[in-house]
C-alpha cells in the first residue's frame, strides 16, 4: 500500500520514457552506443553535476551557465573573476585504455555536431570520465585531448591538482590554496 502525498492525491505512474532511461542508464557504461546516443543529455548533465559536487568539495564557488552560452560552469574564483567551464565527458575508452576528448559543439539535430569551440568560447576544460568517477581540468587549447589511463589513479587521489595546474596556466596563481610552486611550463 501507498501512502498518498496528500489526502486523495496519488501519484502519476512513470511516463515510458523514464522507464526506458531507468533501464537503459542500469547498465552504465555497458550500453549500446544506439543509448549512449539517446541518453547523451542524461549522461551529459551528470559530468556536469559530477564537476559541481567535485567543486563543492574543494569549496569553490561555481556556477551553471544558461544552456545558450557556450560554457558549462563559470568559477568564481576569491577575488570575484569568473572563469568559464567546458564540461565534457566520454564513456568509451580506447584499446590502450585511454578516453580521447574531441572537442566540438553537439547539436540537438544530430552528433554529429555544429563543429570545433573557437578558443574565445571558454577558459578551462573539464574532461570527466563518468565511469570512473573522476574529472582532469585543463586550459591547454587543443581539439584533441586524452586522459591516459595511467592519469586515472593519480586523479582520483589528487582531484585538485588538475585544477590548480590550469588555474596556473591562466595566470591565476593567487587563487590556488597553499600558493604555486611547480613550473608553470608543466601546468595543463
Amino acid at each position: 500500500m501507498m501512502q498518498p502525498f496528500l489526502p486523495g492525491l496519488t501519484m502519476p505512474s512513470r511516463p515510458a520514457e523514464i522507464r526506458d532511461a531507468r533501464t537503459a542508464l542500469a547498465h552504465y557504461p555497458n550500453m549500446t552506443t544506439e543509448d549512449l546516443c539517446r541518453y547523451a543529455k542524461h549522461l551529459g548533465a551528470s559530468a556536469e553535476l559530477f564537476v559541481d559536487s567535485l567543486f563543492m568539495r574543494l569549496g569553490e564557488r561555481a556556477f551553471p551557465m544558461p544552456e545558450h552560452e557556450r560554457c558549462d560552469r563559470a568559477l568564481i574564483l576569491p577575488n570575484g573573476t569568473p572563469i568559464r567551464i567546458q564540461v565534457k565527458t566520454r564513456h568509451a575508452v580506447t584499446i590502450n585504455g585511454d578516453y580521447v576528448f574531441n572537442l566540438r559543439q553537439r547539436s540537438e539535430r544530430g552528433a554529429t555536431g555544429r563543429g570545433p569551440y573557437e578558443a574565445t568560447d571558454f577558459d578551462m576544460l573539464a574532461k570527466v570520465i563518468l565511469s570512473e568517477n573522476v574529472v582532469r581540468f585543463t586550459a591547454d587549447w587543443q581539439h584533441r585531448q586524452v586522459i591516459h589511463a595511467s592519469e586515472i589513479a593519480q586523479l582520483r587521489r589528487d582531484p585538485r591538482a588538475s585544477l590548480d595546474a590550469a588555474l596556473a596556466r591562466l595566470g591565476h596563481t593567487d587563487a590556488i590554496p597553499g600558493g604555486w610552486d611547480a613550473d608553470l611550463d608543466l601546468a595543463a
